[in-house]
């Protein structure tokens, strides 16, 4: 049981990450049309994409 509950929420922790990823990928985007400075933003959210994919990924979220 106890395998279950940390499958589950490292696979939950992957899902969040991967979401804020997203949303820093938008503002990085909207900062770049806005001539500020987006590359900090850009940065955190391909690290926040990836970390959440491969936690995703590794916990097999697809497979519950």
């Amino acid at each position: 049981m106890k395998s279950i509950l940390k499958r589950y929420s490292l696979a939950l922790l992957g899902l969040i990450l991967f979401s804020s990823g997203i949303c820093f990928l938008g503002e990085s985007i909207i900062m770049k049309y806005e001539s500020g400075n987006w590359v900090l933003f850009g940065t955190i959210s391909l690290i926040l994409i990836n970390a959440g994919l491969g936690l995703m990924i590794k916990n097999k979220w697809g497979t519950f």
